[in-house]
């Protein structure tokens, strides 16, 4: 790395008086009839810079002789022109009858954007790669209006959820499907692009709605994002070479209080009755460790004892006061560093394209790390009227982290502790677990040392396509796709014994409880270790055929698909474990003591299905866009069932006219272009799991005992006519482009019916069951979406632009099963995302305060002036209801400035964070223990008259108030949502062209620096965490604990190298 930024450094030097070799060159830029075309874009290849044509088409640009000029104009195929010795220049473009390039769509049909009669964004690599995040995922955010990406953590593999358009299904899944170059990813597989290379994405296309996505049929119910990998191109080989190195730092910590000290005993009737610090007497030889909560004495800098006299009469002593930045600096700096080469070339008949990739990271909590490890490699070939290819890419990633609750340990430590020095628990005394201070929690650092897990995915995608041209109309296409990814997984808890004299000083009583015999029980049990076992393999095999056809007819285009898909997957899973292991440090499970626990599970699931796409254009200004689909699949098979229960149809018609063409008059100096489209489609979402229609027999508590086997009945019965939810779903809107084309306006609106929803509901133990699985219930979804994209200035030396992106979602369920209200998806008993009839969902419930219905006041008790406790109450919806993305992008000569926001609002979250907090007595609003009224409220004056309470004190609020109340009402920790980002920010500097040249061994290099999430800004109630988090990737968000990891910012700096 020192030696690339000591190049980089001569590079910026020699680079400086190229500056001045630029000249002023004119020109002018025309069509094909020599007519001038107004404002059209003139740039620097490789470069940002560039200027814009005149109404006349006339231009003026600096440019060094080297340099080569890329003209681009809506509706005309660009131009390159080398400027030589040149001082005048002309360019005449031709006419190319779109306006702008080929997109993706379904199963890979390319269409030209003015033809699609649904909406559809198109990602590019510049837009994933500007925040330089190693997670496709997470470089999203932001960047699609309607799109959604949900976080679980910040650890070294981050879990995602991806949303498009909000939720269909109350139970099922509402993931969006990952296509990667043609192959669909299982349901749920967001975090599989964990394991690709950003570098390696070519573009991703988002398919939003049901229409965009009925060809890959249920899997693509809820939109697609279809991902599409480099390939070569024809040329000389070019070698490029990026290095990214970047740090995490912690960037949002809950509110702390660092006033009070350890304890949590009241002393009642003892002394003047005050709080108590959890430390015995000096003069007394019994010592005690601290308690982990934290409502001792107030901080007063003294010296105490922390914990017991260990066994050699030495005891640990520490001023009694905060240590400013220890809950920071007990998280690590993470660092990543990536790595990458690619090489690409290839001639008229043949192209390839190869990348080499690793990536290290170490994350924030301490000893986790991980490791990624790919190849790809693309090739393809024409001979004739035959083009074949194939794309291979195998990737290694390896991590390992901890399986504890480091997050919860730590808020269980109290602030004058000074953890970051407690981390060599095997050499010092006072870290060791035999003499740890905590009662109740051990040394967090022993627990990251000793319950650990190692993991590793090895896994290889590829595809072998063949186009062969039967006329020159129709083609023969097919696509074999496969993936096989092998998992395996060790879990160890490592073997520990206490000493003799740990476990003699089990017991230690509590003075301040005058040893009545409620004393502490220390954790001097000693850990038998175990280990765990897993090793899982995944295969799919996917192929498509098509027959292509494309035949104009007069006026009349006709662009159809013909196609059949057979998909099939196949897993298993085999795991072992042991719960007691001998010899310490032995990781292996033959190193036991008892029996072997262990399990496997094998699963098939196969779907084919036969599928049409026709297209019709009249004159190049009116499209007709009609598919369809129909299925057969495994999930509702079984024998005797009707036909129709396991095969399905979809279908979905779309309309699309260029507006601006079809009535030349509506363009003005104002309106350049105007398209309108509009398109509805039936979908189904098969949303039951794997072997749902059968009667499940699974092990009994305790069995297999000896060689007697025992099972019992599966807790579900299903309906033996369950069938797929279905969704209807209609859009419409239109694109428009405004003031010579710097102002491009794209607006939808869309709407989603899901009825026959699976849902399971409770029925009477007389049955055998438990649950009926069976299809009941309806819900709405709908919402708009808007991008503006603006061109502000574009001229010789600068350009700006200037894009927003906004979406609106909203949901109700329509109806749910007779006699059924509501269900819990995730979360507790006293708060939890549930699915509420007739509200949105998910919704947020949580036990709340009883309130006086006039006035809204919190009611108390009369003489104890403690709050009322009431039943779990709708505090609102758990998704976002807005999502907006905004960002810039400003060139100045060789230097660019890119910046992008993100907002979300319009939800609330639950944080479990903020009830352990204030049950240790760490968080910060647990610290008001003066004696004083409940903010807010009122008590019945004995008429059943509620009137302001502003004299009745809580009768404690050192402990009972913050541990025996205020806990126990999940409304306290459930706030508003919204949030916004600084998402990413990029500098970055390209060397110019003519000092490239001189090299002789470069031919373009770059250099960067970068951000990400460096500012998050919260609502003022939110003491707790960043709400974007959420603690599962499953239909019940809004929920959020201690496990996940604190959210992160990022700093970094990348540099990139193009060999001749």
């Amino acid at each position: 790395m020192r030696k690339i930024l000591s190049l980089l450094a001569v590079l910026v030097v020699i680079a400086l008086p190229a500056l001045s070799q630029s000249r002023k060159v004119t020109g002018k830029v025309t069509d094909a009839k020599g007519i001038p075309i107004p404002f059209a874009t003139i740039r620097i290849k490789g470069k940002t810079t560039g200027s814009s044509a005149d109404q006349n088409g006339t231009f003026i640009i600096e440019a060094s002789p080297s340099d080569v000029l890329v003209i681009t104009a809506a509706g005309y195929d660009a131009q390159e022109l080398a400027v030589g010795n040149n001082l005048t220049l002309t360019a005449g473009l031709q006419s190319n009858k779109s306006l702008d390039e080929v997109i993706v769509t379904a199963q890979g049909i390319r269409r030209r954007p003015k033809e699609l009669g649904y909406s559809v964004a198109r990602v590019t690599n510049e837009d994933i790669t500007v925040g330089r995040s190693p997670q496709i995922a997470q470089s999203l955010s932001g960047k699609v209006s309607g799109l959604a990406i949900f976080n679980v953590n910040n650890s070294v593999d981050p879990a995602v959820k991806i949303v498009l358009r909000g939720y269909r299904s109350m139970t099922g899944n509402n993931d969006a499907l990952v296509v990667i170059d043609g192959l669909p990813m299982p349901p749920g597989s967001a975090t599989m692009l964990n394991l690709l290379n950003p570098n390696d994405i070519e573009s991703i296309s988002i398919l939003k709605g049901g229409q965009a996505a009925t060809l890959y049929g249920s899997d693509g119910v809820n939109g697609a994002l279809v991902i599409t990998t480099k390939k070569g191109s024809k040329g000389k080989m070019k070698v490029t070479y990026s290095n990214a190195t970047n740090i995490e730092q912690i960037s949002f910590l809950p509110e702390y209080q660092d006033k009070y000290g350890s304890g949590s005993h009241y002393a009642a009737g003892f002394g003047t009755g005050a709080w108590k610090p959890n430390y015995l007497d000096r003069m007394k030889d019994n010592w005690r460790s601290y308690e982990n909560q934290q409502f001792g004495d107030q901080y007063d800098g003294s010296m105490r004892p922390v914990g017991r006299v260990l066994e050699d009469g030495s005891f640990y002593e520490l001023p009694y006061s905060a240590i400013a930045g220890e809950r920071r600096r007990i998280w690590n700096t993470g660092l990543t560093t990536n790595n990458q080469v690619s090489f690409s070339g290839g001639n008229d008949n043949t192209t390839f394209y190869m990348s080499l990739e690793n990536n290290l990271a170490q994350g924030v909590v301490p000893e986790d790390k991980s490791r990624r490890t790919g190849v790809r490699l693309s090739a393809a070939h024409e001979s004739g009227r035959l083009k074949a290819g194939f794309n291979l890419a195998y990737v290694q990633a390896n991590y390992d982290r901890t399986t504890f609750d480091f997050y919860n340990e730590t808020i269980n430590q109290a602030a004058h502790i000074p953890l970051s020095k407690l981390r060599d628990w095997r050499n010092n005394k006072f870290a060791s677990p035999n003499a740890y201070y905590n009662d109740y929690f051990t040394n967090p650092y022993f627990r990251l040392d000793n319950d650990r897990t190692k993991y590793g995915d090895a896994n290889i995608t590829g595809n072998v396509e063949l186009n062969y041209k039967i006329f020159s109309w129709m083609n023969l296409y097919n696509k074999l796709g496969i993936l096989n990814n092998t998992r395996s997984q060790k879990n160890t808890v490592a073997k520990y014994s206490y000493s003799a004299w740990a476990k003699t000083k089990a017991y230690v009583p509590d003075p301040w409880d005058q040893d009545d015999g409620e004393g502490i029980t220390r954790t001097g049990t000693d850990i038998a270790g175990s280990v765990y076992d897993m090793n899982a393999v995944e295969n799919i095999v996917n192929n498509e055929f098509q027959v292509q056809m494309n035949k104009d007819f007069g006026d009349w285009s006709f662009k159809s698909v013909l196609g059949f898909s057979l998909y099939d997957r196949k897993t298993k899973t085999v795991e072992v474990s042991s719960g007691s292991i001998v010899v310490p440090g032995v990781n292996n499970v033959a190193n036991r003591q008892g029996e072997l626990g262990g399990g496997e599970g094998n699963t098939e699931y196969r779907k084919y299905g036969y599928y049409a796409d026709l297209l019709t254009g009249w004159k190049d200004l009116v499209f007709i866009h009609g598919t369809f689909r129909l299925d057969g699949t495994s999930k509702f098979y079984k024998e005797n069932r009707s036909t129709s229960l396991y095969q399905y149809p979809y279908y979905g018609v779309d309309i699309s006219t260029n507006l601006t063409d079809l009535i030349p008059g509506l363009q003005t100096g104002v309106l350049d272009y105007a398209k309108l489209r509009a398109g509805y489609s039936k979908n189904v979402a098969d949303n039951i799991p794997l072997y749902g229609l059968d009667l499940t027999y699974p092990n009994a508590g305790g069995f297999p005992y000896g060689n007697t086997v025992g099972l019992t009945v599966g807790d579900v019965l299903p309906d033996n006519n369950l069938k797929p939810e279905k969704v209807n779903s209609f859009e419409v809107g239109g694109e428009f482009q405004l003031f010579n084309n710097r102002v491009n306006l794209d607006f939808t609106y869309y709407t989603q019916t899901t009825t026959d929803q699976v849902i399971t509901v409770k029925i009477p133990n007389s049955t055998g069951y438990n649950n009926l699985r069976l299809n009941v219930g309806k819900s709405r979804n709908w919402g708009y979406e808007t991008d503006l994209k603006v061109q502000i200035i574009r001229n010789q030396n600068f350009n700006w632009d200037f894009s927003v992106r906004y979406s609106q979602n909203d949901n109700k369920v329509i109806e749910l099963y007779p006699g059924v209200n509501d269900f819990l998806l995730s979360g507790y008993s006293y708060a939890g995302s549930y699915v509420i009839n007739k509200e949105a969902f998910p919704s947020i419930k949580a036990i709340s305060y009883v309130r006086d219905e006039a006035s809204g006041r919190v009611i108390v008790n009369k003489t104890t002036g403690y709050p009322s406790q009431g039943p779990l109450k709708n505090l609102g919806r758990a998704l976002p209801k807005h999502i907006l993305g905004w960002g810039t992008k400003a060139g100045y000569k060789d230097f660019t400035l890119a910046v992008n926001f993100e907002y979300r609002g319009g939800n609330v979250i639950y944080s479990d964070l903020g009830r352990q907090m204030t049950f240790t007595g760490s968080g910060g609003w647990t610290a008001d223990r003066a004696p004083h009224v409940f903010p807010n409220s009122a008590y019945d004056d004995g008429t059943g008259k509620f009137v302001p309470n502003n004299n009745v004190n809580v009768a404690e609020a050192e402990y009972s108030l913050w541990v025996d109340y205020y806990r126990l009402i999940a409304e306290n920790f459930t706030v508003p949502g919204w949030f916004i980002k600084l998402r990413d920010i990029n500098l970055s500097y390209n060397f110019p062209a003519a000092f490239i040249a001189k090299t002789k061994v470069f031919a373009g290099a770059s250099i960067s620096l970068y951000g990400r999430n460096l500012i998050t800004i919260v609502d003022s109630k939110n003491d707790f965490t960043d709400p974007e988090y959420s603690f599962t990737t499953g239909n019940g968000l809004g929920i959020n604990n201690t496990s996940q990891t604190p959210p992160v910012r990022q700093y970094g700096i990348n540099v990139n190298l193009t060999f001749k």
